[in-house]
C-alpha cells in the first residue's frame, strides 16, 4: 500500500496534495485523508489527493452520494480499528466541489459523534484554503 497505484496519470505535485500533506502534519489524530474531486478538465470524480496514494481512482457510489446529497458517511471500518467520516466538500465560496474522507483510529466504545465533529472542523479548515477546483490542480509551490 505504500506504492502509488497507477489509476491515472494525474500529477501528485498539486496544491491539493500539498494541502493534504500539511493537514496531516497538523492533525496527528488522522490516519487517512483523501480529497474526492472532479478536476476541471475531467468528467469523473476521482481521488485528487490523499495520504494513501490511489490518485486518479474513480469515486464509487458512496462517494458520489455524499457529493450529491450532502449526507455524510459515518462508519466503522471492517477491521473495527478505524472510523471513517466522509463529508461533502466546498470551495471558499460554498460551492460543492467534491468530498473529503477522514479516517481516525477507533476502538469499541469510542464516541462516534466526536469523529464527525473532528471531521467537520477539519473540513472547515480545508475549505478556507480552497478558492476553486482549478487551484487544487495547480502545481504546488
Amino acid at each position: 500500500m505504500l506504492e502509488p497505484f497507477p489509476y491515472s496519470p494525474l500529477p501528485t505535485n498539486t496544491f491539493a496534495q500539498k494541502l493534504v500533506d500539511e493537514t496531516l502534519a497538523k492533525h496527528p489524530e488522522l490516519q487517512i485523508l483523501a480529497l474526492h474531486i472532479t478536476p476541471p478538465s475531467g468528467n469523473d470524480n476521482v481521488i485528487l489527493a490523499s495520504s494513501i496514494g490511489r490518485i486518479g481512482k474513480k469515486g464509487d457510489e458512496d462517494d458520489l452520494k455524499v457529493i450529491k446529497t450532502g449526507e455524510p458517511i459515518l462508519e466503522v471500518h471492517i477491521s473495527g480499528k478505524r472510523f471513517e467520516v466522509e463529508l461533502q466538500l466546498h470551495d471558499r465560496s460554498g460551492k460543492t466541489i467534491g468530498a473529503v474522507s477522514a479516517v481516525y483510529a477507533y476502538k469499541l466504545g469510542d464516541d462516534k459523534d466526536q469523529f464527525r465533529k473532528q471531521a467537520e472542523k477539519l473540513r472547515a479548515e480545508l475549505e478556507k484554503e480552497i478558492p476553486s477546483v482549478a487551484k487544487l490542480v495547480e502545481p504546488a509551490r
